[in-house]
């Protein structure tokens, strides 16, 4: 243990606890090929587009034709390997020039599908009006920003591909990435062969995220990922960036949740660059830096744990002006944390990483066929396909799949993958109509294997009476990739476990409301269950006496947004709260965000709440043996320092043990 901080480090912080210790590693490609049946994709080499790679001829128009025939159907786009040469970019749009949202590209081999920009391509030239190789974006309406940007880039994916901006090419960006609520970027590699470029992800435009960036490298530009705006955040976890000439990763007034941060730079690897910024870093490692650098460099709020940096300045983070020289081990908050100078053990949660999982084997996947004579929807179709003794069942994006009764996930089959299908309970109101008695969408009974994965499913499943999940296996389950409408009157549930469902819970990358842990271990990252119209009494998120982690999770609508009680343990590390986005017209002001009763918990939160005269009157509630404490919003920090200031940032609470 001792080597780590030999005399090399001008600065290292550990904190040495169950928490997640382990340095970053770099984001490695998987050494798999990815390949689907003909009808789970669209294939851009084939008519009626005919991409053709390794052949040195422009593929842009060919890749756009698919892009503009498909994105309104959020079908994949699939590359088979090889290099594919642009001269221009590729946009999100439709036959109409609308811009639309739900685009997924997906590479068979993350190292052997190439998108490359040619040298000196036209309209890349230059830094100050940069031009992005691949563009996202918002659903376009009325009133929209012509540019794309906006709170409604739902869906949109990058998977197992690299982008090559090529030499020449200054004012190059990898990716102008428009996200909203759910949507990865996913072992993808950014790098320019010169090192030029503006950036390799560029989120710039109107409110991106919430969205999930992992086991991502960017190598060479100006920025290696450049966020901006106000609202509402990204999560990055298995990230890499080298060789950047201004920073690793920055933002201005956004938020950044990041894990597993590995930057090779002589520059900072993180600015944040305003006030009203906030990036939480854990177990990370920050080197090469020229000692004239900090490592990290924070105008706003900032939590920092188990980051080690070498050949940067001493001390190597700043905040606001400060250095931080504490003790080597430990944890450092800007501004100072609320409630317990020392963490209690058991809110210290080890880190668990998702597990994954291909079947490379077509022969064993199942798709969901058609319906049978006599069938009215598409229950038990679905149900065949779990039934078939396959190990992976796709739906097929050629339909939207009603269905109007529980389906069971049992026998031999892994993995469900939705291919962005819509699964809708259509005209089933009667059999999910009864919020008293609500009934699963889904339930896990105990499989064969070891875990199950549900993966790129969107959800039209708008009654009282239904739950998406219900888990009642003691297998590992991982559900990722998935959003959409779920509920309706106040009645939204996404998951809950049974007293057999004990199994290990892995959630990547979600946007459904309503989740309710009893006794369970769950790991999250990026999980958004916002919920516009809840009662002010039902927690968008409930862990009773199990043990919770999430790494950036984003909530709208009344709160409370988290409870922990009955012995839990949770640890929230990023989050953004905005507290304004209500139906109704205030806030419900008696309800707590934040609700602790016999349990542990570390908080990490940022506040926004654009109304005047309506805030909650306690934000967190910490109850402890019948003895009750509150922190109301003054007892917390303002985001940009401003007392006024309706918004607030908690860098880190931790609860009495």
């Amino acid at each position: 243990m001792k080597r780590l901080f030999s005399n090399r480090f001008r600065y290292g912080m550990l904190i040495l606890c169950s928490a997640g210790f382990g340095l970053a590693r770099a984001a490695a490609a998987p050494d798999y090929d990815r390949s689907f049946p003909p009808d789970a994709v669209v294939d851009v080499t084939l008519p009626p587009y005919n991409a053709r790679p390794d052949d040195g001829v422009d593929d842009t128009a060919a890749i756009q034709r698919a892009i503009t025939a498909n994105v309104d159907i959020a079908r994949t786009l699939y590359f088979p390997n090889g290099t594919y040469d642009l001269r221009d970019t590729l946009v999100a749009k439709n036959a109409a020039g609308l811009w639309r949202a739900r685009l997924t590209l997906q590479g068979q081999n993350r190292d052997k599908v190439i998108l490359r920009l040619a040298a000196n391509a036209p309209g890349f030239g230059d830094p100050a009006h940069p031009k992005p190789m691949l563009a996202t974006g918002s659903h376009w309406e009325p009133g929209d920003h012509p540019d794309g940007g906006g709170n409604k880039a739902f869906g949109n994916y990058l998977f197992n591909l690299t982008v090559d901006a090529g030499s020449g090419n200054p004012g190059a960006i990898g990716l102008e990435y428009a996200v909203s609520n759910f949507g990865a970027v996913e072992d993808v590699t950014f790098r320019s062969a010169d090192g030029r470029g503006a950036a390799g992800i560029a989120m710039l435009r109107r409110i991106p995220g919430p969205g999930l960036i992992k086991n991502v490298t960017v190598s060479g530009f100006d920025v290696g990922i450049d966020v901006g705006d106000i609202q509402y955040g990204m999560t990055l976890e298995n990230v890499t960036v080298r060789g950047q000439r201004i920073a690793g990763l920055r933002t201005g007034q956004n938020l950044l949740h990041v894990r597993r941060l590995t930057s090779i730079n002589r520059v900072p690897a993180v600015r944040v660059t305003d006030r009203r910024g906030m990036l939480t870093l854990l177990d990370s490692r920050l080197t090469g830096g020229a000692p004239d650098q900090p490592a990290v460099e924070c105008a706003g709020n900032l939590l920092v744990r188990n980051v080690l940096t070498e050949g940067y300045q001493t001390p190597a983070i700043r905040c606001r002006g400060k250095s931080f020289s504490g003790p080597p081990q430990g944890t450092w908050a800007w501004p100072a944390a609320l409630g317990m100078d020392a963490a209690p053990p058991s809110a210290s949660l080890a880190v668990e990483e998702t597990p994954e999982y291909w079947n490379d084997n077509l022969a064993d996947w199942a798709a969901v066929g058609p319906r049978l004579p006599g069938e009215a929807d598409d229950t038990a179709a679905l149900q065949r396909a779990i039934d078939s003794g396959k190990g992976t069942v796709y739906l097929p994006n050629n339909r939207t799949y009603f269905l109007s009764d529980t389906l069971v996930v049992r026998g031999k089959v892994r993995q469900i993958l939705g291919m962005n299908s819509e699964i809708s309970l259509g005209a089933a109101k009667e059999p999910f109509g009864d919020p008293a008695h609500p009934r699963p969408l889904i339930r896990i009974d105990p499989p064969a294997g070891r875990e199950v994965f549900f993966e790129r499913m969107f959800f039209n499943a708008q009654y009282p009476g239904e739950i998406l999940f219900e888990n009642n296996s003691p297998a590992t389950v991982v559900i990722r990739h998935c959003g959409g409408w779920v509920g309706s009157a106040g009645f939204r549930r996404a998951y809950r476990n049974t007293a057999k469902g004990t199994g290990k819970l892995f959630l990547e990358d979600l946007f459904l409301p309503g989740w309710e842990f009893s006794g369970q271990q769950v790991w999250a990252r990026q999980l958004n269950p916002e919920h516009p119209d809840g009662d002010g009494v039902t927690p968008q998120v409930a862990n009773h006496g199990g043990k919770l982690w999430i790494l950036g999770f984003k909530t709208e609508g009344p709160a409370p947004f988290l409870a922990t009680a009955a012995g839990g343990v949770t640890e929230l590390l990023g989050a953004y709260n905005y507290v304004s986005a209500t139906q109704a017209e205030k806030v419900p002001v008696a309800a707590v965000p934040y609700l602790v009763t016999d349990a542990s918990v570390a908080l990490t939160f940022l506040t926004d709440n654009f109304r005047d005269g309506s805030d909650y009157a306690v934000y967190i509630r910490d109850t402890r043996g019948g003895v009750t404490r509150d922190w109301k919003a003054a007892d917390l920090n303002p985001r940009n320092g401003n007392l006024v200031d309706r918004s607030r940032a908690v860098t880190l609470f931790r609860n009495r043990p």
